[in-house]
């Protein structure tokens, strides 16, 4: 059925040249500002290396954990083990060459040249090692500890922050990466509870937690699965059927979890656990994602 005002502007057209007005807007999952966590071996690398419109700084470096890694990683390493840049020299990598990266980034959006959706940060321990060299360095020091510790501290979040803020500013989705380690936290006289916790400071995930659109958790656990298979009968015939129970690993993705509460953060609705499968993992959660805006 069609409408037509008799008087006054539709909704959109309300403020001319100001903005948009009642348009539903989300960042498609590529473009988001997000942070993975999760213990070590749960899934997280695996997950965004099959990611082909992805660029991951392997800060950590490691090896690849995804058979068919499809991103763009950078540094390489070599036969040897040691990390190697694209011309195949090795380096050693530095907040500087870390920089320099992000330039490169920044002209190629700038030109409109073919780039990645998505940069990835993986993973902050190592990262914040290296920016915390790079202040001291700035500072005209040798060492960390003569710093004052409050500013020092405060510089470092302010580089990682703005890193990812700049390369925002021009298209780029942003991930970072981060461990959770699991906490003992004392409840009273010989009580306590385990509950999950993240390998950075308190103050810093203050600074960051508001500005994320997506805060994921990844799990993974062995469980025990029933299937039926069909025996091989005489003469190769087919068989009985016969049910056997074998232990299989899954990896999961949380959303909504109480344990997790204050850690993770979604803004759209997906379910509060999925389990994501080892092949095409990223596409696979593209899908999910924009089936859940759409709802």
């Amino acid at each position: 059925m069609k409408q037509e005002l008799l008087e006054g502007e539709p909704m959109t057209n309300k403020y001319k040249g100001l903005g948009f007005t009642a348009q539903k807007m989300v960042h498609p999952p590529g473009k988001c500002f997000g942070l993975l966590v999760g213990m070590p071996g749960a899934g997280k690398s695996h997950f965004m290396q099959s990611n082909d419109t992805a660029f991951i700084i392997n800060s950590d470096g490691t090896s690849t954990t995804n058979d068919e890694p499809k991103a763009c990683i950078w540094p390489g390493v070599d036969q040897q083990g040691m990390p190697i840049d694209v011309d195949g020299k090795q380096i050693a990598l530095t907040w500087d060459a870390i920089l320099q990266k992000k330039e490169q980034l920044i002209e190629l959006a700038k030109n409109q040249q073919p780039r990645p959706e998505t940069v990835v940060l993986d993973s902050l321990i190592p990262t914040i090692a290296l920016v915390k060299e790079y202040v001291t360095k700035k500072a005209g020091r040798d060492n960390w500890k003569d710093l004052d510790g409050r500013r020092a501290w405060d510089d470092v979040y302010e580089y990682l922050l703005r890193f990812a803020m700049d390369l925002r500013k021009f298209g780029y989705g942003f991930y970072f990466i981060c461990h959770i380690v699991n906490a003992k936290i004392p409840l009273g006289d010989d009580k306590y509870v385990i509950r999950p916790e993240l390998t950075i400071t308190d103050s810093f995930y203050k600074r960051l937690f508001p500005l994320f659109e997506l805060v994921v958790a990844f799990d993974s656990a062995y469980v025990t699965e029933s299937r039926e298979v069909t025996m091989k009968g005489p003469q190769g015939k087919t068989g009985p059927k016969k049910t056997v129970t074998e232990k299989v690993h899954k990896y999961l993705m949380k959303i909504n979890d109480e344990s997790l509460s204050g850690i993770t953060k979604c803004r759209v609705r997906l379910p509060d656990t999925l389990e994501i499968p080892q092949e095409d993992s990223w596409k696979w959660f593209e899908t999910q994602y924009t089936t859940a805006i759409e709802r």
